[in-house]
């Protein structure tokens, strides 16, 4: 089914039931070779069904690598230092993973970002598999603005009938802009099909024509990063809005097939008009962003609701790329009738973020809470998820140990860390249902402390766990915060 297709015209109940992961994927079998035919984003290998891809930017003293679960159940380790035989310690490769197919012939093409790269300037790889489930170096783009993490975030934003060449979209959230420290950037470098650099690479900044706002000391402009076609989301949570500082900011660029890195848009905050709530210090508005079929999901995870501090929220806007307006839809917090749970102080509500497709043009809010307590265990973590396109419908809340999800509820897992999901088919129309990825970073295996697991969904009924696999090692490496960052596709 096309974008345009699917633009939510047809609204439909939630459908979160059985065990309640319900975003589920088509079978499939394995491919002889790349199929252009195949409508599943994040398909590695083209086989019908979207990979789980896993970054691990904390394995080898923070040399980093990705771990990939292929659908036909193999697995595969990739660390830095197979990628690069110059990888160091601190370079974090595996920080941002992004998942595209740029030629068009479905295989999907990996983007992975490495922010402590070269003394922090930070680097992204572009790799690419096949059929035979191999993992190649195809090129890598390198951050130009010293101490700036270039790779912090990675999109890879893909070609359709409107958008004929694909991008890149780098930030560099602790550039320099000009005098101004830590301000941030956000680099679009155009790619032909085959990986190469199209044209040179337009920097993004809050100076730049056509993007609102002003450059500050520490905004960090592109801490978080999200996009589709040509529209880009780029979430700025230290921003000052007014005199309150880390209120945060969300921007909204698009571009046209005709200017396709000409992007222009306008800045939404608490503070912006039809909005709800007020910009406070402290809220982190724009930590976490993402964005599909025009719709706008912002988490705001230190928002502060009544007694219950830093217990987080989650805006949920409709974005007009064409015009480059906007139109607040409402907020969520877990007060808000129809969500389980309820507000706490540190919950974190909207620290992660994703959209996924449940039945047909039925958009799902995927909302991470790492640091919800579930009874009296803090920090166990818990995901919710909810009709996202308007109010009402079914809602349901995941942790560890209920609903199919596997494992038990343990102080600071923070199961919900980062979620992201595993497209299904868009060419299925009505079946099209997505697949769900959670993180859990901080979950012990054995005895082995914050080595993290990974949950994930195909089906209602099934919700596997991962650990880190293949790494060389006897054990489960300590510390490497398995979960701590996802693959997610470009849909």
């Amino acid at each position: 089914m096309s974008r345009t297709r699917r633009l939510l015209t047809t609204l439909v109940a939630l459908g979160l039931t059985g065990s309640g992961l319900a975003l589920s994927g088509p079978a499939a079998t394995a491919a002889a070779s790349c199929d252009p035919g195949n409508g599943v984003a994040g398909d590695l290998n083209s086989d019908g069904k979207a990979d789980v891809v896993v970054g691990v930017p904390g394995y080898d003293d923070e040399r980093g690598a990705i771990d990939i679960l292929f659908s036909d159940g193999e697995r595969r380790f990739v660390p830095a230092s197979q990628i690069v035989s110059t990888s160091m310690p601190g370079d974090r490769f595996g920080a941002s993973v992004a998942l595209g197919d740029l030629d068009g012939n479905g295989c999907a093409e990996l983007a992975v970002g490495a922010p402590g790269r070269a003394g922090s300037r930070g680097a992204a790889y572009l790799l690419r598999s096949g059929t035979g489930n191999e993992v190649t170096l195809v090129n890598i783009f390198n951050g130009t603005a010293a101490h700036g993490s270039f790779g912090a975030q990675v999109v890879l934003l893909t070609p359709d009938a409107a958008t004929p060449a694909p991008q890149l979209v780098v930030s560099a959230p602790t550039a320099d802009d000009g005098t101004k420290w830590e301000a941030g950037q956000v680099a679009v470098i155009p790619l032909t099909a085959s990986g190469t650099q199209a044209a040179p690479r337009t920097v993004l900044t809050q100076n730049s024509p056509g993007v609102p706002n002003t450059s500050e000391n520490g905004d960090r402009f592109g801490t978080a990063l999200a996009g589709q076609d040509r529209t880009i989301v780029i979430g700025t949570p230290d921003e000052t809005v007014g005199s309150r500082r880390q209120a945060g900011m969300v921007t909204l660029l698009s571009a046209t097939a005709a200017a396709p890195t000409g992007y222009r848009g306008v800045a939404v905050t608490q503070n912006s008009a039809g909005v709800p709530g007020t910009a406070e210090s402290g809220d982190g508005f724009g930590s976490a962003v993402a964005y599909r079929d025009h719709y706008v999901l912002i988490g705001a995870p230190n928002e502060t609701i009544g007694s219950a501090r830093w217990t987080g929220q989650v805006h949920i806007l409709n974005f007009d790329p064409s015009k480059r307006t906007f139109r607040s839809l409402r907020a969520v917090h877990q007060d808000t009738a129809g969500i389980p749970s309820s507000n706490e102080t540190g919950d974190a509500f909207g620290s992660a973020v994703a959209l996924g497709i449940n039945t047909v043009d039925q958009l799902t809010a995927i909302v991470g809470a790492p640091g919800e307590a579930v009874g009296s265990v803090l920090g166990a973590g818990t995901v919710t998820l909810f009709r996202a396109n308007r109010s009402g419908g079914a809602a349901r809340l995941l942790r560890q140990g209920a609903g199919g999800v596997g494992g038990v509820v343990e102080a600071a897992d923070h199961f919900g860390s980062s979620v992201a999901v595993l497209s299904g088919d868009l060419n299925d129309g009505e079946a099209m249902r997505d697949g769900l990825v959670v993180g859990v970073p901080g979950e012990d295996v054995g005895s082995v402390p914050d080595a993290g697991v990974v949950v994930y969904s195909r089906t209602p009924s099934t919700a596997p766990t991962l650990v880190l696999e293949d790494t060389g090692s006897a054990t489960v490496p300590p510390y490497a915060g398995f979960g701590e960052s996802l693959g997610q596709p470009a849909v």
